[in-house]
């Protein structure tokens, strides 16, 4: 009876770290889906020239930091900020997703984009390759941007 009961206990604990392990593992890969889809959302909007979308997808006291570029806090200086992107460039872009570290309501997600910018005012087109760093924060649920900084590359980088 003893052996029965350490065997029966040890069956349990060991279903408990596999049950536990798996819920963690399928809530980090959930977190990534949602971080993913925020990404393709804000790639569309900067596609778009949507400032409303791209606000819509930064947290209230969101950051942004272009290259070269004064840093914009707020959805005040966010949208002004993108507002003036859009106004001088036609973004055609893809992100694609290097890493994504995510710890709770907090994920860094490394990418490098490559596509055309159509500079407006001389109507040229350049060849775009910049690598980003995104801090997302989850709000209320829902992950948004949180800090956005990029530079551009000088060649291609897979």
């Amino acid at each position: 009876k003893y052996l029965a009961r350490v065997v029966t206990s040890l069956v349990l604990a060991l279903l408990f770290v596999f049950t536990s392990t798996s819920i963690a593992a399928s809530k980090a890969q959930l977190c990534k889906t949602d971080i993913k889809t925020l990404l393709k959302s804000y790639e569309k909007a900067l596609n778009g020239s949507n400032v409303d979308k791209v606000l819509q997808l930064y947290a209230k006291d969101g950051v942004f930091m272009p290259s070269g570029k004064p840093t914009s806090r707020g959805q005040a200086q966010v949208r002004t900020a993108y507002q003036h992107v859009f106004k001088d460039i036609d973004l055609d872009v893809s992100f694609n997703i290097k890493e994504i570290e995510w710890h709770g309501d907090m994920a860094f997600v490394r990418t490098v984009s490559d596509g055309k910018i159509k500079i407006i005012k001389s109507n040229t087109t350049v060849d775009n390759h910049t690598r980003e760093l995104f801090v997302m924060k989850r709000i209320d649920s829902d992950w948004k941007i949180y800090r956005y900084m990029f530079n551009k590359m000088t060649t291609p980088k897979k």
